[in-house]
């Protein structure tokens, strides 16, 4: 026979209950638990992995940021595997920026691609412009390229 104390008998034999409450305590409590990881967009930062313009979103790692160098503008961006938040360091006034979210790593036209204006042609150019890219929630697939394009 088990011994159990006489005032908290539930209290002591609800195992399960503990090693869940503790489990839960001791995530909290580690690093790891925190789902933000802190990035840093820096005026002309080297940090920032040169990109070709055509992109395969399944090959980038994690936590770092990218450069595009286009005749018509750079930008810098970071992925977090479902958004796309960047700066627009340079462009042309006469040209515009639209994302091209690719179906297939080789951005070939695929009638699952969308396509998302990041910057409308002559609109002001500042010396920073943020841009963010929402990939639509409820799709039943993953986009694995992007392509940053000119349009007039």
């Amino acid at each position: 026979m088990h011994y159990l104390p006489k005032y908290y008998p539930k209290f002591l034999t609800n195992w399960l209950f503990w090693v869940i409450a503790l489990s839960f305590c001791w995530l909290t409590l580690t690093g790891k638990a925190y789902c933000y990881n802190t990035i840093s967009f820096k005026q002309d930062s080297i940090e920032s992995i040169p990109m070709p313009n055509k992109i395969d979103l399944t090959t980038l790692p994690i936590g770092k940021t990218f450069r595009v160098n286009h005749p018509k503008f750079t930008l810098e961006f970071f992925f977090n595997n479902r958004d796309i938040f960047g700066f627009i360091t340079k462009r042309e006034f006469n040209f515009g920026i639209i994302a091209h979210l690719c179906f297939f790593r080789s951005c070939q036209e695929s009638p699952y691609d969308i396509n998302q204006v990041v910057a409308m042609p002559q609109e002001p150019v500042s010396e920073r412009t943020f841009f963010m890219i929402k990939l639509p929630h409820g799709l039943q697939y993953n986009f694995q390229g992007i392509e940053f394009l000119p349009i007039n």
